[in-house]
């Protein structure tokens, strides 16, 4: 599982920030500890300055599960931005000032990069590598979609994207339909049996791998 945290999301005002911290952001600290369950978070850097500002005492609890092996931290860059309808120049600077700012807010570079709103272009490959990291999380079903050709097992096994010059990244798939499940028994709009059944289906048929949340 990988949780998102994004206090730039547009539907969020500036001044319910600290009640996202309070009331999403330390609950899943707080879960990940008490109960020990690893867990992948990913931030841009830009919502990590805004809580290390507004909630410093969070992100030293981040940076602590993360030096236990508890928190697995994926960058995205610095701001949250759609890397394929900006020019190549603009995605280098995000991410480039999104490692810098990982590494002073956090003491560390990530290896594992979200690809941002799961955009993906090939040309977003050797970016991502120059920047230092060493793989990519990417959605499987809407590229399967597009691609029938394609094996749905692939999705179980280690894949490697190609960028435009013929370079390989390792990637780590993504599941769209199992996170919107969750989000949905989440809101109350999915029943619990439901989603449970979901689950035991998906468990059935995934023995290797089982992307649970990713958003």
């Amino acid at each position: 599982s990988i949780f998102h945290l994004n206090l730039a999301f547009s539907s969020i005002e500036e001044e319910q920030r600290p009640e996202v911290i309070h009331r999403c952001y330390w609950p899943l600290l707080r879960l990940i500890e008490k109960r020990r369950i690893p867990a992948g978070i990913e931030a841009s850097g830009y919502t990590l300055e805004c809580i290390a500002a507004l909630d410093p005492s969070w992100l030293a609890a981040l940076r602590k599960l993360c030096a236990e092996g508890l928190v697995e931290f994926v960058g995205s860059g610095y701001a949250q931005l759609i890397g394929p309808l900006v020019p190549a120049e603009v995605n280098q600077a995000n991410q480039r000032i999104g490692q810098e700012t990982y590494e002073r807010l956090l003491g560390f570079r990530p290896c594992l990069v979200l690809v941002a709103e799961q955009a993906f272009a090939a040309g977003l490959i050797p970016i991502y590598r120059d920047a230092g990291y060493q793989a990519i999380v990417m959605e499987w079903d809407n590229p399967a979609s597009a691609h029938p050709d394609w094996d749905p097992d692939w999705r179980f096994f280690p894949q490697r994207a190609c960028g435009p010059e013929g370079e390989s990244f390792p990637v780590i798939w993504n599941m769209s339909i199992p996170f919107q499940k969750f989000q949905r028994y989440a809101h109350g709009e999915l029943e619990l049996p439901a989603y449970l059944e979901f689950l035991s289906s998906k468990i059935g048929e995934t023995v290797r791998t089982f992307a649970m949340y990713g958003n």
